[in-house]
């Protein structure tokens, strides 16, 4: 039923999956009590559990409305030949069997198989590679890719589930669960408490009508030991810190889609980087132009040369010819759009498109060849071959040939993203482990990692590798290429398999799998919809700079977040306790909830969130068994001691109810206060100032008569 809520009514399934939760129930019950006595104004713990829903509605809500916006078809109506008609048809409409035709700009919705016709279509979106790939009679077309050249008619092969779009769609719905330890502890103190408050409260219920005078002072007295035993401000402070981080980062246009992404990306080690769209921009920029003779130059002149107008002028002409558009084309359009107009080549009879597996394009004429590629696809003169690549160095090499001619060169190379050097050392000192996956040629890929400062330069070529051991790829390499979807994620989970917390940047369609493997995956905003969809994380600029600020921010979270738990499980430790020995003690429990609620945010909740506001990106140290061995469990079995000395004072000496509560209540504040002194440890001028509030607030309510009475503590001693 909630599957089906989920996909008619998605808001809807948001909203009740956030508030029917055990939390949730536990406190309505507790509550509902409270009021069944009349004592409305010790229902305020409710408040806390509210908040909390309401934080964790309104970030899914949010995240779920951009995610609605990313689809990963682009809409269309394709054409569909239909007993012997053509039919314009929704996608959703095609059925298998259908023939769809096919022409320049289509995406193919569904895997499907050539029937007439040629094509040139760009796989990029699932294979990574950027290069066209040509299709004839009888080839299979995968769904997910674009038309970059030709027409076709092709029949539909798959649809639904068996769809290779829809796999890699399905991968990209699926919900992950929060790898985080923060997450998976206070998730197991709230079951095992929430299950051990059936039997606990209904036995110390039982204590209380024995030893209280009145109905409403056991149940109150007994929901004040049960609320003390759940850590609810701590899930407050979790949820209100992360989302005020997340805040912070939609400021720096980054797109948090899971609160908790934001620690276990604070926490990773190893981040797997895909080279277009993260280390490059994914565009190709014009270095030189080289000439027969060696001579180079970078500006294309006014009024050029004999012999520069030789080379420019085919070049332009066989540009304006190409209808397939890649990194390569653009650049060189984008060089030439800035210089004098050029005659065309006249009389052109055949152009040829580019091709992967030829590697070169051009244009013939009645008496010419003009192409334009790989020089060693050129021609078979091994000593221009050598000379020419002899220019390479860290550039791609396009060479102008005219019946077979040189007519010169151009020099390209892939524009390095802005300060990528800086935040690939920001990484080392921060030991985190930068590794490449891409679907890229090797060399190309391992000069790109050695400008941007990647200092493990050891890589390899997945193409040509058979029974791949990825346990061993993943500790003898640190550069992986030509890489499919599949080998993408087998990498992610032999990293993980070696203890690593583990990063992944991605842009495409092709990098989902690995993302939805990866203990945290971030999406580049100008990648695919898919891919966006299916992070963590969203650069939503596109700009990898903000990925250090991520981290900080993470840490900064996640840092405070531990100190701030000892405070709260303080409360948790001597709460279980008390209200186990309580069961059996003749004594009235020591606390009403309205004094506990002022106490959990005076001493527990405010000096908590300040504290976790404060700036600290140090290396996450995982201090939370620390925290409760040394904080937490001294200051409960401390607190658990007073309150049994303290019930024994106040039953030999006939103490009223509210002089055995605002007791209590002062023993606690100290002992608390004690507490935040020593996490507070070194002390600086904020935390005293913090210290001071805490005590000045206390005194206040202690002192003036509305807030004292309000909370029901007496001066009457």
């Amino acid at each position: 039923m909630m599957k089906n809520l989920q996909k008619s009514h998605p808001i809807l399934h948001i909203i009740l999956k956030n508030t029917f939760t055990l939390f949730n129930f536990v406190n309505l019950v507790l509550a509902l009590m409270v009021a069944f006595v009349g004592s409305y104004k010790n229902m305020l713990f409710i408040l806390i559990a509210i908040a909390n829903t309401l934080i964790s509605i309104v970030n899914e809500i949010r995240a779920y409305k951009i995610v609605q916006k990313m689809r990963l078809i682009t809409e269309q109506k394709p054409t569909v030949i239909r007993d012997g008609k053509s039919l314009q048809v929704a996608p959703e409409e095609i059925e298998k069997g259908d023939v769809v035709v096919l022409s320049l700009g289509d995406q193919i919705l569904y895997d499907s198989i050539m029937e007439e016709g040629t094509l040139e279509v760009n796989e990029s979106f699932i294979t990574g590679e950027q290069d066209p790939i040509e299709k004839y009679q009888g080839d299979e077309l995968i769904s997910g890719s674009f038309v970059v050249a030709g027409s076709a008619k092709a029949k539909v092969v798959r649809i639904g589930e068996e769809n290779t779009i829809a796999k890699l769609e399905k991968e990209a719905h699926h919900v992950k669960t929060a790898d985080s330890k923060l997450f998976t502890l206070m998730n197991k103190i709230v079951k095992y408490i929430s299950y051990s408050l059936i039997p606990v409260g209904a036995l110390l219920l039982w204590a209380r009508f024995r030893t209280e005078a009145d109905t409403a002072t056991a149940v109150t007295s007994t929901v004040a030991a049960l609320i003390n035993m759940i850590p609810e401000g701590l899930i407050l402070l979790t949820s209100s810190v992360l989302a005020l981080a997340t805040i912070r980062l939609s400021k720096k246009k980054v797109l948090v889609q899971d609160l908790y992404s934001i620690e276990t990306l604070a926490r990773v080690d190893t981040i797997c980087l895909d080279k277009t769209g993260t280390l490059t921009s994914g565009n190709m920029v014009v270095q030189d132009f080289i000439l027969p003779d060696g001579t180079t130059f970078d500006k294309i002149p006014t009024t050029p040369a004999p012999a520069e107008k030789s080379l420019l002028r085919p070049l332009a002409s066989i540009l304006s010819h190409q209808l397939s558009e890649n990194a390569t084309t653009t650049a060189l359009k984008k060089a030439l759009a800035k210089s004098a107009k050029f005659e065309e080549i006249k009389d052109i009879t055949d152009v040829i498109p580019f091709s992967s597996d030829r590697k070169y394009s051009g244009i013939k004429s009645k008496k010419e060849e003009y192409l334009m590629g790989a020089i060693d696809f050129l021609t078979t003169d091994k000593e221009l071959i050598k000379k020419v690549k002899s220019y390479a160095g860290d550039y791609r090499v396009i060479a102008v040939v005219k019946n077979q001619k040189i007519l010169g060169c151009v020099r390209l190379k892939d524009e390095i993203r802005k300060n990528a050097p800086q935040i690939i050392e920001y990484f080392y000192k921060n030991d985190i482990t930068p590794k490449v996956i891409s679907g890229d040629d090797l060399e190309t890929v391992k000069k790109i990692a050695e400008t941007v400062g990647i200092r493990e330069l050891k890589g390899i070529d997945l193409s040509a590798e058979k029974n791949l051991n990825y346990d061993q790829l993943v500790k003898n390499y640190s550069i992986f290429t030509r890489v499919k979807p599949e080998q993408k994620k087998n990498l992610i989970k032999a990293f993980k398999k070696q203890g690593k917390t583990v990063a992944m940047t991605g842009d495409g369609v092709n990098d989902i799998l690995a993302m939805k493997e990866a203990d945290c995956s971030i999406a580049i905003g100008e990648g695919s919809d898919a891919a966006r969809r299916s992070a963590k994380l969203v650069l939503l600029d596109s700009d990898f700079d903000r990925v250090p600020s991520i981290i900080d921010e993470g840490r900064q979270s996640i840092n405070n977040l531990e100190r701030s738990t000892a405070l709260f499980l303080a409360k948790t430790v001597y709460a279980t306790i008390l209200a186990i020995l309580f069961v059996v003690l003749p004594f009235s429990y020591p606390f009403s909830p309205i004094e506990m609620s002022f106490l959990n945010f005076a001493c527990i909740g405010f000096p908590g969130l300040v504290l976790a506001l404060e700036k600290n990106t140090a290396r996450i140290k995982d201090k939370f068994i620390y925290n409760i061995k040394h904080y937490s469990v001294p200051t409960g079995l401390t607190v658990t001691v007073a309150m049994l000395i303290l019930s024994i004072v106040a039953t030999n000496n006939d103490f009223s109810r509210a002089k055995l509560t605002t007791f209590s209540a002062i023993i606690v504040f100290v002992i608390d206060l004690i507490l935040i002194y020593k996490v507070s440890k070194p002390l600086n001028l904020f935390r005293a100032a913090l210290i001071a509030i805490i005590i000045a607030l206390f005194l206040a309510v202690l002192f003036i008569p509305f807030a004292r009475d309000f909370f029901e503590f007496t001066l009457a001693f």
